[in-house]
């Protein structure tokens, strides 16, 4: 596995492998590390290849778990700290894992598994010998490396297993497309690692001998402190969503003058606006800036394109590009007939970086997944898009799944948990659209059981506070209103659309 070669690679330079809030992690660290920890698996664990999960967000011993599980054939699961306690024990009793790697101050205090908290990785490191490790033990082509959990329309989460072989498709093609080399560089390593667009610093920013520049929850919460640490990080290379990007423009400071450095953008995770990238090209005059697209089920990106002016200055919107070489991406009507170039419908995706499917979850793995003639893996993203010469813009979703600030994020999800809440009887939920036609916030409109006299004000506080509990804050609606029933359309369905006049 090439970022395994790499890690092995770079242990015999003296580079830095990740750096967060002045606190470094050497490669020579990372590899023994690593080792170390997947010693420790192999030793407590056995022939076991249960997945590990990792409860954090971007302490620097996190890189030498995910690596270590990796070189004893296991794969990891990353749940983020924005991941409220009861979703985590949702996705613990789905995964039944032997250990969890606690990075959080909370106490899961489970049973069935054994729980390691971050201070007690140093008893780890201080016992077991990185010598003793071998390559034969690392993950092989169809062993799952990874597993993200995203919103599912039940309420519950859906593991989306991924394997050496979906990554090593995808890194080929997407560090070929960078024109990344072993050269010392930087690259940000800003987004959550229960989110897939993580991946890219991890499997081809190691995997090229690169320095991951992190930024932490904390430090994304202060502004102030974030600009100040990009201001300083010398990075070459900046991958986010373009949420991020959205709050720096706002700085008059961040520009090339400032990161100087700085040779490309690439977005992903959500709608990149054509405003956006015009600011950007004016503070970063000679700056790549490459859109990206792609499911978390086809790993991370299937298609990228680096836009130019002219793109701008089209009356379509940003295209998500061209298509990854390994892969076959077709459009396709509702009969799943292929559609001609500048025809609307679905886009599959069928080839080597689709993942096998969801965990545990034959009836979803069905429903998305699929294989062809020839019995390669294929998935139908629930995107709809058009080709026009070879290039593919994206339209919007087929159904209710939407992506906010980089989130890919299930409308059911939201809705069934709301009907959790004390006193709600029902619930709809909709994503409002800015002027750029891309989702600013989402509004939820709220029927109670009983009428509890309160304002809107106080319900709307009342019902997030308590939804906090079931969902992570990404997922919770910015306004919430307050109605004593729902209009019914002439098939007996709630009307959205009567519903839908009031959102603003």
């Amino acid at each position: 596995m090439k970022v395994l070669e790499s890690i092995e690679r770079f242990a015999l330079t003296n580079r830095i492998a990740v750096e967060c809030l002045d606190k470094c992690l050497s490669y020579k660290e990372l590899k023994e590390y690593s080792d170390k920890i997947s010693m420790y698996l192999l030793k407590e664990f056995g022939e076991d290849r249960t997945p590990i999960i990792i409860y954090g967000n971007k302490d620097n011993y996190i890189l030498p778990v995910m690596m270590g599980a990796l070189k004893s054939g296991r794969a990891y699961i990353p749940l983020d700290i924005t991941f409220p306690e009861n979703r985590v024990r949702e996705i613990i009793e789905e995964v039944k894992p032997k250990v969890i790697f606690n990075f959080t101050n909370i106490s899961l205090e489970e049973d069935s598994a054994l729980e390691v908290k971050g201070d007690q990785i140093e008893d780890i490191l201080n016992i077991y010998f990185s010598e003793l490790a071998s390559k034969e033990t690392w993950v092989k082509d169809e062993d799952n490396c990874y597993i993200l959990f995203t919103s599912g329309s039940t309420g519950k989460p859906k593991g989306v297993q991924i394997t050496k072989r979906n990554i090593d498709t995808f890194v080929i093609w997407f560090e070929e497309f960078l024109e990344f080399d072993d050269s010392e560089e930087k690259v940000l390593n800003q987004v959550s690692y229960s989110f897939d667009v993580s991946v890219i610093p991890i499997f081809i920013g190691l995997g090229n001998g690169k320095t991951l520049f992190s930024l932490n929850k904390d430090t994304l919460e202060d502004l102030k402190s974030l600009f100040t640490q990009l201001a300083s990080s010398n990075i070459n290379h900046w991958v986010s969503t373009p949420a991020l990007a959205e709050i720096c423009v706002t700085f008059d400071d961040f520009n090339s003058m400032r990161i100087s450095g700085l040779s490309k953008f690439v977005f992903a995770g959500e709608v990149l606006t054509k405003k956006l990238v015009k600011e950007l090209m004016n503070k970063f005059p000679n700056v790549k800036i490459i859109n990206g697209y792609g499911p978390t089920e086809a790993t991370v990106l299937i298609s990228a394109i680096e836009i130019d002016n002219n793109m701008i200055e089209s009356e379509k919107g940003i295209p998500i590009g061209y298509p990854i070489d390994s892969c076959e991406l077709g459009i396709i009507d509702e009969s799943g007939n292929r559609l001609k170039p500048k025809e609307k419908g679905e886009l599959v995706v069928i080839g080597n970086s689709v993942s096998k499917g969801y965990l545990n979850n034959i009836e979803m793995t069905d429903k998305a997944f699929f294989k062809d003639k020839a019995g390669n893996q294929g998935y139908k993203t629930g995107d709809l898009a058009y080709y026009e010469d070879g290039i593919i813009y994206y339209c919007g979703r087929k159904d209710f799944q939407i992506k906010l600030n980089g989130f890919r994020i299930e409308i059911e999800d939201i809705e069934n948990n709301l009907r959790k809440v004390t006193n709600i009887k029902n619930t709809v939920v909709f994503p409002v659209f800015n002027e750029e036609h891309k989702i600013s916030h989402l509004t939820a409109f709220v029927v109670l059981n009983e009428d509890n006299e309160l304002s809107n004000l106080k319900n709307s506080t009342l019902i997030k506070s308590e939804l906090k509990k079931f969902i992570p804050s990404y997922m919770i609606p910015r306004n919430i209103k307050i109605v004593k029933e729902f209009p019914l359309n002439t098939n007996g369905k709630i009307d959205r659309k009567k519903l839908m006049e009031d959102l603003k």
